[in-house]
């Protein structure tokens, strides 16, 4: 028998075994990133949970793969009703593992405390952060972060708190559209402020205000004929004249442009808006 064709033909062998190896690491791999989509997806509120709290309102939630690091989060106590969007640190496996913790934290600082104000929940939230992931020496300290945006409404006064960590509010009244800054530092990460502490805003608003809270993946996205990104002030402008839709149209009309402007461009990151109707 030709030597040379034995030889091809164990090389050959060997590259069937690598090839049979890589197709179940990635099928194991892929398996596990889909069972994690799963728990991710029963963390975050659904359906049931919203129509508890809220009458109106309508998320759009876009990882940039099957997993990801944004998250939105609701709660009730007593008269008041709690909501948040967050981004975390990361994509895929890393920012949903931070993302599950934040949830975590949220539950168990704003339904297990008593808080006044919303940037104290953010105070809490941050120390919590933090002390997750300092070990004891600065060398062991990881400067992953959390970008927040929560707000408390009071069904009875009809008050609306919010406090941002590195992102704002957006609120639509009387025809009026706003934009409410919240601090320029995240919860977590490297703390460069001497007095870190996060403002509360109050406000008391009329019925059918609308509320916008979101991450930056929607106005980072890139389009795929600009090459440009979507950017704030398209976003802010689009909003405004959407506001007066019933939520769901709102959602489908924000979904399409942000279809229409990505294109065959790939997604740039994580991307999350919450909008509700109060």
């Amino acid at each position: 028998m030709d030597t040379t064709f034995m030889q091809d033909s164990h090389r050959y062998q060997q590259l069937q075994k690598q090839y049979d190896l890589l197709v179940k690491s990635n099928k194991d791999l892929l398996d596990s990133i889909y069972y994690a989509e799963s728990v991710q997806r029963g963390i975050l509120p659904n359906e049931r949970h919203f129509k508890r709290l809220f009458d109106n309102y309508f998320v759009i939630y876009r990882p940039q793969g099957i997993i990801g690091g944004d998250l939105y989060w609701i709660g009730g106590k007593g008269t008041k009703r709690f909501f948040a969007v967050g981004d975390c640190t990361g994509h895929g496996v890393s920012g949903a593992i931070l993302s599950v913790m934040a949830v975590s934290f949220l539950n168990y600082i704003v339904l297990g405390k008593d808080f006044s104000d919303v940037g104290d929940v953010l105070n809490e939230l941050d120390k919590k952060w933090i002390e997750t992931f300092h070990q004891g020496t600065e060398f062991d300290y990881n400067n992953d972060w959390l970008e927040i945006g929560i707000c408390s409404f009071d069904t009875e006064t009809r008050e609306l708190q919010f406090a941002g960590a590195y992102d704002n509010l957006y609120i639509v009244q009387n025809d009026v559209f706003a934009e409410v800054l919240g601090n320029k530092f995240p919860v977590g990460g490297w703390q460069l402020e001497k007095d870190r502490h996060y403002r509360t805003h109050h406000f008391t608003v009329k019925p059918d205000t609308m509320i916008y809270l979101g991450t930056d993946g929607f106005k980072d996205q890139f389009g795929y004929l600009t090459q440009k990104r979507f950017g704030s002030k398209r976003l802010k402008t689009t909003l405004a004249q959407l506001h007066k839709l019933p939520v769901l149209e709102q959602r489908e009309v924000l979904e399409n442009q942000f279809d229409t402007w990505k294109g065959i461009e790939p997604q740039t990151d994580d991307m999350c808006i919450l909008g509700i109707r109060l």
